[in-house]
């Protein structure tokens, strides 16, 4: 289980990143799209609230519980706003990698962009994350890092009937670092995400000086395209 899987980012916890290669919720996520990951939890989500007292759901702090699972799931270096300049709240980041993460490319906006409609699982989603997280020691946010993590591998056992909730989560997280999907036409001097992976330009340009290192393929197929 803690063999990474290459589309994983290197910061991701070794326990939830073979997880995620074992369930491949990034290759679900671009399947069906975020939208269509979140409507299929939709049912996963009236379950859990369907057992779930009310005031258990009501969580405090939500924005800032969604960043500290976004930092778990894909941890980074301590800031204080987003690359789209939003607060980021100063529990939320336990600061487990020195590079940006998850919070720093603002996956909170996403989680709450009405494109794609996660807010229909927030509350759900979040009363979960509680129910895990108060047996070791308090609310998600309070928890140290390797009990956030705990928390997160036993949302994302395959056992767990509403692994289709996190799934969606762990999707907007991932889309939020690894596509800079909050910013449009993203640069590496504006996306964290690309700071931490490589970028090599915008199209068609891109950066002069900037390579993988690698020489383009110059043979074609019958229709013209690359083999």
């Amino acid at each position: 289980m803690g063999v990474r899987h290459p589309s994983v980012p290197e910061q991701v916890p070794a326990e939830i990143a073979g997880l995620l290669s074992l369930r491949d919720v990034l290759k679900r996520a671009t399947a069906l799209s975020l939208g269509g990951l979140v409507l299929a939890a939709l049912p996963a989500a009236d379950r859990i609230l369907a057992t779930v007292p009310p005031a258990d759901a009501a969580v405090d702090l939500a924005d800032a519980t969604l960043q500290a699972v976004a930092d778990t799931l894909i941890p980074g270096r301590r800031a204080l706003v987003t690359d789209l300049g939003h607060e980021i709240h100063p529990k939320a980041i336990a600061g487990a990698h020195p590079e940006p993460g998850a919070v720093e490319t603002d996956a909170l906006a996403l989680f709450h962009s009405p494109l794609i409609g996660f807010d229909a699982l927030e509350p759900a989603f979040l009363a979960e994350v509680q129910t895990r997280s108060l047996p070791r020691g308090g609310q998600f946010l309070d928890l140290p890092f390797a009990k956030r993590v705990a928390v997160c591998v036993d949302g994302l056992d395959p056992a767990n009937p509403s692994i289709t909730v996190w799934e969606a989560a762990i999707a907007v997280a991932f889309t939020s670092f690894i596509a800079a999907a909050t910013q449009r036409n993203a640069t590496i001097d504006t996306a964290s995400g690309y700071q931490v992976m490589g970028y090599p330009g915008t199209a068609p340009n891109g950066y002069a000086d900037y390579s993988y290192r690698r020489k383009l393929s110059r043979e074609v197929t019958a229709n013209g395209s690359l083999p």
